[in-house]
């Protein structure tokens, strides 16, 4: 549990200390890639401070200069910070509306263009799906978790059909990834942070942009079967465990 304490006064100092400069700099220059960065550095700093180590594999995978809709499955609070920090470019995320009300994190989230949407309004949580789409279509990456919580048994469970909508509806290709070790991180139910590694598997994209709203089942099975295949693998372990790693942080 000090872990976790440590983690969040380390992660809340930094952002009060570099939020205002960043927002500050994203104002003068109009552009939030300052925002991004120090979005990252604080993940990053987390990370450390949690013991976590990300192994990323499959980043040749990830086309340079490509939008991308980047999907993955969700085992923990730990999640966001690694695929931020390891994601190959800014993204941007869908959020519930109560994100938005966190002090000066909420304003560097909508500066950065994420998306907030009421879960229990389902005209607002279309329109906000639109807005996201509008902005794949524009060039902007996002990240999603098709799975819209986390997992509370560390198993994969059933996939909403929002992602893929959005995904048919923009043609932008989609990037499974498959995040492994996380759960034993940050079990659900308990405030701990537990020392250990995060796997990120990045598989091939998957096009879209010649698919149909009738296509959509196909490619929820398809994208959710290269998620599955890749928590199955082996190598997951404390240490390196004979993992093949792009990167490690």
């Amino acid at each position: 549990m000090l872990r976790a304490y440590v983690v969040v006064f380390g992660v809340a100092l930094f952002l009060f200390l570099a939020g205002p400069f960043a927002v500050l700099y994203a104002l003068v220059r109009r552009s939030p890639d300052i925002l991004y960065a120090a979005g990252r550095a604080g993940c990053r700093l987390g990370l450390y401070l949690g013991g976590v180590r990300v192994v990323i594999r499959g980043l040749e995978n990830i086309e340079a200069g490509q939008t991308f809709l980047f999907l993955a499955n969700h085992q923990s609070y730990c999640d966001p910070p690694a695929l931020f920090v390891s994601i190959p470019r800014n993204v941007r995320l869908i959020l519930k509306k109560e994100l938005r009300k966190l002090p000066l994190l909420g304003l560097i989230m909508e500066m950065g263009g994420f998306v907030f949407i009421d879960r229990s309004d389902r005209v607002q949580s279309i329109g906000g799906m639109k807005q996201a789409v509008r902005q794949l279509q524009q060039g902007h990456s996002f990240l999603t978790y098709p799975e819209g919580t986390r997992t509370r048994t560390g198993q994969l469970g059933p996939f909403k059909k929002g992602p893929f909508i959005m995904a048919i509806e923009s043609g932008v290709p989609i990037v499974p990834i498959s995040v492994k070790g996380s759960y034993e991180i940050m079990p659900p139910g308990q405030f701990r942070v537990k020392t250990g590694m995060v796997v990120l598997t990045f598989h091939a994209p998957i096009a879209t942009h010649d698919l149909a709203a009738a296509d959509r089942e196909a490619l929820t099975q398809r994208a959710r079967e290269r998620i599955a295949a890749g928590l199955a693998e082996g190598g997951h372990a404390a240490g390196n465990g004979g993992v093949p790693a792009e990167r490690i942080s």
